[in-house]
């Protein structure tokens, strides 16, 4: 077994007092949760599509979070040519969450690339396909850990038309980015209360979290405006894991 890939005094400090994620233009990257776990890596044996691996001796790995193309859709030799291409002969460490194992019996996981130095930081591999656009978000509970940081990567992918967005015509994710959108009571009510229509709950973004402006609030679906934070958690919202 190896040893857990080193980060500088800066960066470590840096992260446990966030306590959140580190999110760049590239992907995303270690947290406190990762920086206390035991790593171990895996080296890639194949890569079967867009969002399932096989590492060491053939064991099969279901990347958590995430949804490839099926075969014969828009974008499912793309999606696996781009994945392998990007992982062949690396290795990368795996999280789990909670199921484990999927009925098929492959290993729920979440992949990480090692850092190529002191200056680097681990990449979240699941995260990276879907910004992309190699994937979409694709959250089934209990796994949720980083359901709002997946959801996020998907906004920017189809912002940017990239990958399956920028090929495919993937009218329901498409349309719902088209959906109503009612105005605030008052230019102070800057605090949007989001309710989710894919399980993740009632999340609240300020100016400043990533996609703050593309999410549009329905008061039909009982979504709101708040004006402080203080107000949206009263109300049962909370923070949403994209926001700094």
């Amino acid at each position: 077994m190896k040893s857990q890939p080193k980060l500088s005094a800066t960066k470590r400090t840096a992260i446990i007092a966030a306590a959140g994620l580190i999110l760049t233009a590239t992907g995303v990257y270690v947290t406190r949760h990762q920086l206390e776990s035991r790593w171990q890596l895996h080296a890639m044996a194949k890569v079967i599509d867009g969002d399932t691996i096989k590492v060491d001796d053939n064991v099969s790995v279901r990347l958590i979070g995430i949804d490839s193309p099926e075969v014969g859709k828009c974008f499912y030799d793309e999606s696996k040519q781009a994945v392998t291409q990007f992982l062949t002969g690396r290795s990368v460490y795996l999280e789990k969450e909670i199921s484990g194992v999927d009925r098929y019996g492959r290993l729920l996981r979440y992949a990480f690339l090692p850092a190529a130095g002191e200056q680097h930081d681990n990449l979240l591999v699941n995260d990276y396909i879907v910004r992309q656009g190699w994937a979409q978000a694709d959250q089934i509970p209990p796994d949720n850990r980083y359901r709002d940081l997946f959801n996020s990567a998907q906004e920017e992918a189809i912002r940017n038309n990239r990958g399956m967005w920028a090929k495919c015509d993937y009218e329901d994710q498409l349309s719902e980015r088209r959906e109503h959108s009612d105005p605030p009571p008052d230019p102070s009510y800057m605090v949007k209360g989001n309710i989710s229509t894919r399980g993740y709950g009632k999340t609240y973004l300020v100016p400043g979290c990533d996609n703050y402006n593309n999410v549009k609030i329905d008061f039909s679906k009982g979504e709101q405006y708040f004006k402080t934070v203080k107000s949206a958690e009263k109300s049962g919202y909370r923070r949403a894991t994209n926001c700094p």
